[in-house]
């Protein structure tokens, strides 16, 4: 594939958009504590105890109920689990990513909107989505008829 003028042109506004999140008060509170995830001490233990618990689990989890220990595991997947959400660490990092995911989606919205406003952004945000839920395949319920 070669590349045009205007394709040179706009990978180089994408670059400066990318530099301007880079640069973003968003993007560095989630490099804080996304470094703070990976070097808190509480944190690692609580989430190496959880990753080992979950492992522990899926062996379990094969024979279903069935298994003498399923809900007894199951309980204590989800005990550590809260206690894994409640980490004031884990809090903060999981609201710094939700913010820089909000401006991602955000940018990709402006972007698919100002090509077309049929275009199909997808986010995991619905005020960024696009109006159709799906491809073609859904019965008249997207809006690429229109």
């Amino acid at each position: 594939m070669f590349l045009t003028f205007s394709d040179v042109e706009i990978l180089d506004q994408l670059d400066k958009v990318g530099l301007m999140i880079r640069e973003s008060e968003e993007y560095h509170s989630y490099l804080k504590y996304k470094e703070l995830l990976h070097t808190d001490n509480e944190c690692r233990v609580l989430i190496n105890k959880f990753t080992k618990l979950k492992e522990e689990f899926s062996e379990v989890e094969r024979f279903g109920k069935y298994h003498p220990d399923f809900s007894e595991m199951r309980k204590k997947v989800n005990k550590m689990k809260k206690e894994v959400d409640m980490n004031p660490v884990v809090i903060e990092y999981r609201r710094a990513e939700y913010l820089l995911q909000n401006i991602l989606d955000e940018v990709m919205f402006i972007i698919g909107q100002s090509v077309s406003e049929h275009a199909n952004v997808v986010s995991h945000n619905p005020f960024f989505s696009g109006k159709s839920s799906g491809g073609c395949s859904t019965g008249s319920s997207c809006s690429c008829a229109s």
